[in-house]
């Protein structure tokens, strides 16, 4: 919540104290200066307007009624275990497999960041142009909903990504335990999707092409 916000609800509401925490488990608390006439009705106008920007499974809104009234908003315990991630991929030919590690990263954090390789880096990589143009593959990504920002992948260079963007932790497919560069922050590895792979993808489309 904004310190602007916080102060149009002080001022529409001057007989109540409202603290922000922005660093603790206790995200907001909001107590009355004094029983008042109204001061229930008043309560739950506060509570209609702070959860707009508390809807989610991330925090709870607790209300303490007594001799005085109170508001906290905490953070929820089932809150995510990362606020920051990062994961990368090519996703050219995107199938579930890329589906399944951009689920279960978000699973994992507020806000998921991918990278998508550009053309250039494939072709630098692998010897050979995508499938699939940039241009479309980081629009595909972009639609998906776990996504909360897409950004190109220039080189392999994971550190300069976690210092630029201050990433808490990068997922990337098992298939990569032992040989994934080290970084600053824990690596979460995503269970391999056994069977599926762009690679499978692309030399089935192809035999299917000789075939027909």
């Amino acid at each position: 919540m904004t310190e602007a916000y916080l102060y149009l609800l002080s001022s529409k509401y001057p007989n109540w104290n409202f603290n922000s925490y922005p660093d603790e488990n206790v995200k907001l608390s909001i107590s009355c200066k004094s029983e008042f006439e109204g001061a229930l009705i008043e309560m739950l106008e506060i509570v209609k307007n702070i959860s707009v920007f508390y809807d989610n499974k991330d925090h709870v809104i607790k209300l303490k009624k007594g001799s005085t009234l109170g508001i906290k908003v905490k953070r929820s315990k089932s809150a995510k275990k990362y606020k920051k991630m990062y994961t990368s991929g090519c996703f050219d030919i995107f199938h579930y497999g890329h589906l399944n590690i951009l689920k279960k990263s978000k699973g994992m954090c507020d806000h998921l960041i991918v990278g998508v390789s550009t053309d250039e880096l494939i072709l630098k990589e692998k010897g050979r142009l995508p499938v699939i143009p940039f241009e479309e593959r980081i629009k595909l990504v972009k639609a998906i909903s776990y996504v909360d920002e897409v950004i190109p992948q220039v080189d392999k260079n994971k550190q300069r990504i976690v210092d630029e963007y201050n990433i808490d932790a990068i997922s990337v497919g098992d298939d990569w335990k032992g040989r994934f560069p080290k970084t600053t922050c824990p690596v979460e590895y995503v269970a391999y999707t056994a069977n599926v792979s762009s690679t499978i993808l692309k030399e089935t489309l192809q035999l299917q092409a000789v075939e027909s």
